[in-house]
């Protein structure tokens, strides 16, 4: 009877071991399946951005693959008069702006992200000749 006792206790202990193993290692698991179905969304929203002229356009939301993407991009650098190849004053204002998206799904927030912008504003018009 006591060699049951103790073969029982000692199943138990490992049993008990196993199954925290196993937990461990299905959370893991768990968090890199949701880490893989992130980095296309986030490659997507920056994509996006990176499109968007944030001079023009400070905030906005759009979807993809049931993510729902919030930004706001905000001015850090003064804007100023840009130059052209040549060195002189160019026709475009220039600013540097850093976008912070969020990003979830069902409500739940996945992850807030930061991305540094070039906003411009065409202040000269087009050059002489040149017609659209």
């Amino acid at each position: 009877m006591l060699e049951a006792a103790v073969a029982l206790a000692l199943f138990a202990t490992v049993g008990i071991a196993l199954y925290g193993l196993y937990n461990a290692n299905l959370i893991t698991l768990l968090r890199v399946q949701d880490s893989s179905r992130q980095v296309p969304v986030v490659r997507h929203a920056m994509e996006h951005l990176s499109s968007i002229n944030p001079a023009e356009q400070q905030s906005g939301e759009f979807s993809f693959d049931g993510f729902d993407i919030r930004w706001q991009a905000e001015l850090i650098e003064p804007v100023r008069k840009g130059q052209n190849t040549f060195g002189s004053m160019g026709a475009y204002e220039v600013g540097l702006y850093e976008a912070r998206f969020d990003i979830a799904e069902a409500e739940r927030s996945v992850g807030t992200w930061r991305l540094r912008l070039v906003g411009y504003k065409n202040v000269a018009g087009p050059p002489p000749g040149l017609r659209f």
